[in-house]
């Protein structure tokens, strides 16, 4: 009985180890997806302004797996040339203006509607996230805004 029990134990502990494997390989997988491994564009205002882009996700470094956007084409950001910016954000909209100077950007929030869009929305993260931006990359099709002090990214892809 006691040999029986002991191969019980060891069994789950076997599978507890692989489940623990797998999930770990699985968040290294969706970072992989998240995040393109493409040369960085020197980042200027026409580069990234009259295009929409989608919020795809973010990834927080101490975070144990990525946020993923259920659906990017209800939180937009789309820059102009004239240094305004304009958000989609659920079933809010807004403005606000930007500074872009080299990697580093400022966006300064404007008005935004205060709509109640329920409780699945992701809307205020969106926007507590787009006022601690302080940098962005450019690689390929993909913008990424860098949250201040850490290595936490939005991750934006072009809207078609």
């Amino acid at each position: 009985m006691l040999r029986l029990i002991e191969k019980v134990i060891k069994t789950a502990l076997i599978l507890a180890i692989i489940t623990i494997i797998i999930s770990v390989s699985a968040c290294l997988d969706t970072n992989t997806e998240l995040e393109n491994n493409v040369e960085n564009t020197e980042v200027t205002v026409e580069s990234i302004s009259n295009v929409t882009w989608e919020w795809t996700g973010t990834i927080e470094e101490d975070a144990k797996t990525p946020l993923v956007v259920p659906d990017p084409k209800k939180y937009t950001i789309r820059f102009m040339e004239d240094g305004t910016y304009y958000i989609v954000a659920d079933c809010n909209t807004g403005s606000g203006t930007y500074i872009l100077q080299d990697s580093s950007i400022n966006l300064n929030p404007g008005p935004v509607t205060l709509m109640e869009c329920g409780e699945d929305s992701i809307g205020n993260k969106y926007l507590a996230y787009l006022g601690n931006v302080d940098s962005v990359v450019l690689e390929g099709e993909q913008l990424k805004l860098y949250l201040k002090g850490n290595d936490d990214r939005m991750l934006f892809s072009l809207q078609y």
